[in-house]
This record gives C-alpha cells, structure tokens and sequence, in this order.
C-alpha cells in the first residue's frame, strides 16, 4: 500500500519518498503544495492526523523542518510529510481546515518556534504567558539565562 501512495506521490507531486520503517512512508514536499499534498493523503485513507511538529537545524545551518504525521487506520499505516523551511522565512500555508486537529498544532508550533501557518485564524498564545510572545523557546537559539526569573536568596 506505501509502495502505491510512494508511485502516486512521485507521479502527481514528483516528490521524492522512501520507507522511513516498516509501516511508514517519509515525504519530503514543499511548501507549495503542502496542502494540495494533505488533501491527496486524506483522500488515499490517511485520514488521521496525529501531529505537526517542527525540528530546529539552525545550529546546522538547515533552518527548520515542519513535519506531518497523518495515519490511515483501517491499513494502519503512517505517512510523515517533511517539509524544509530557511530560517530567514517561517512561512507554510495551514491545513486547519483540511485536519481540524492540528489547529492547535499549528498555534503551538507558531508559538514555540515562530512558524506563521498563513490561513489559521488563531495563531494566539495558548501556553506561554501573553507577555512572553515572541519569544520563541524551543528554538536552540532560545536564550534561557536572559528570560529566566532571578531566584531568591538563600539565606
């Protein structure tokens, strides 16, 4: 079944995939076509969204990587779309309103990283407090001394 979606995504997208696990198909796609991508997947069965998340390679020099773990459950076989973004643009359409759970995905992402989903209507801080926005702190980059609170003496 991976070896089908493998030829069709080749064939429709030209993107480049190969068997990431036993029953997992790695995708890497472009921002482009990112959601012409997702709904592809949703219409093959991958109709379980479990997770967007975002790995930071800026130390490397490979800005960041925004990953997408959907599932089709009945074959119970995952496919993880990779998408590449340069530091200097942390841009990537949004899928909310083709996978409704990964809206808050999303808003987590945009707020620990500073990933913009263009098109999701509550990019808001949901964890950090308001006055913490901007911040950023999973990045590697995240300067933990600088934010952190001065602790009490100890007498």
């Amino acid at each position: 079944m991976l070896e089908e979606i493998k030829a069709k995504v080749n064939e429709n997208f030209g993107f480049e995939s190969k068997p990431y696990d036993t029953n997992i198909l790695l995708i890497k796609g472009k921002r482009e076509k990112v959601r012409e991508l997702l709904k592809f997947l949703k219409e093959e069965g991958f109709s379980y969204a479990h997770a967007v998340s975002v790995v930071d390679y800026t130390p490397k020099g490979e800005g960041f990587q925004v990953n997408y773990i959907l599932e089709n459950l009945e074959l119970k076989k995952l496919v993880m779309v990779r998408i590449d973004l340069p530091e200097d643009d942390l841009t990537l359409p949004s899928v909310y309103d083709i996978f409704p759970p990964l809206q808050p995905h999303e808003r987590e992402a945009w707020e620990m990283f500073g990933i913009e989903f263009i098109g999701n209507p509550r990019l808001e801080v949901m964890i950090l407090p308001k006055w913490a926005e901007g911040w950023y702190p999973l990045r590697k980059s995240y300067d933990f001394e600088k934010h952190r609170k001065p602790n009490k003496e100890k007498k």
